[in-house]
């Protein structure tokens, strides 16, 4: 059985080059990633940058550090083979916007490429 007979057929695709393009998705600069100790691109939905490190406090660097190293400790405590991990918001810090999310989500999968790529999102953004 193929995808098509169990969902329906396609009706609209996109790249991650175009969500990012279109302000869905924001790069998370590799170095960032790196200090963390994540060492896979990585990016984050809009929604979960405003909520968790967007500020005009000047402290936006600070808190994606958390943020990255709260998800790094998350993979390193979960099962080898994962590719979904739940980050619980005590962990996290809060931006400019927050609105009560209870977790942060990330999720290892294939970028345009194929390379794996670690998306971090809200919880309703799944």
């Amino acid at each position: 059985m193929d995808m098509d007979e169990v969902y329906g057929p396609v009706v609209g695709a996109f790249t991650q080059a175009e969500f990012i393009a279109d302000g869905t998705f924001v790069q998370v600069p590799p170095e960032a990633g790196s200090a963390a100790g994540i060492d896979m691109p990585l990016i984050i939905t809009a929604a979960a940058r405003r909520e968790l490190v967007a500020g005009d406090d000047g402290g936006e660097d600070v808190r994606l550090h958390t943020v990255l190293s709260t998800v790094a400790q998350a993979i390193k405590q979960s099962p080898a083979n994962e590719v979904c991990y739940v980050v619980p918001a005590r962990d996290l810090p809060s931006g400019e916007a927050a609105t009560g999310e209870d977790q942060l989500i990330a999720i290892s999968g294939p970028g345009d490429t194929g390379e794996p790529v670690l998306t971090l999102m809200l919880s309703n953004e799944m």
